[in-house]
């Protein structure tokens, strides 16, 4: 074998392992971007990537449903005006006034308030918008209380239930402290309602 050929041979198999590990790198350093970017996503839309991405079977059609949803929503919702702020500020003093004596009655008032809020702000577009609907459009505009909303709306179906005379084997004191939470999380949800 001349000198030229083995050269030759030697030049080929440098370029081949280069280009083999050009390849291998970049699709490290992409995997590595979209890892970043699935995590970014992840605190962005907090439990709600976590459970679109269990609906949908797959983190990137999660990532893709999330951030077209959030596109969605973003056209559709409107801020509060000024006026519309007091009025909210209004009955939520009078949801915190009535809970000392009818704390029942106060979490209906507290999920009316926010229900308004969302039916102003557009976060039902439409009227026969099922529930679920609603939390995914609040969930990926407001991932940091959706959580928060859908407790509250589950505390407060136990209250309905027990009041209408369906046993749930609840003691008085844990009801009144369920209710207090109830409160708090309707709260945090106002308030990041009325918040922009």
């Amino acid at each position: 074998m001349s000198t030229a050929t083995l050269i030759v041979i030697i030049v080929v198999i440098v370029i081949v392992v280069l280009l083999l590990a050009f390849y291998f790198i970049s699709r490290r350093r992409r995997a590595q971007r979209s890892e970043e970017q699935r995590e970014r996503t992840r605190e962005e839309f907090g439990s709600e990537y976590e459970r679109t991405a269990e609906e949908r079977g797959s983190e990137e059609e999660a990532e893709r449903e999330l951030r077209e949803r959030r596109g969605r929503v973003e056209r559709q919702v409107e801020p509060l005006s000024e006026e519309s702020r007091g009025r909210y500020e209004e009955q939520w003093q009078e949801v915190e006034r009535v809970f000392v004596d009818n704390p029942e009655r106060s979490i209906e008032m507290a999920d009316r308030t926010v229900s308004d809020i969302m039916n102003e702000r557009n976060f039902v577009s439409e009227a026969g918008q099922s529930d679920e609907e609603t939390e995914r459009r609040l969930g990926v505009m407001h991932p940091d209380v959706a959580d928060d909303y859908r407790e509250a709306r589950r505390i407060r179906a136990d209250v309905v239930a027990r009041s209408a005379g369906r046993s749930t084997g609840v003691s008085e004191e844990e009801s009144t402290e369920d209710l207090r939470q109830a409160i708090r999380k309707y709260r945090a949800v106002y308030e990041r309602l009325v918040r922009e």
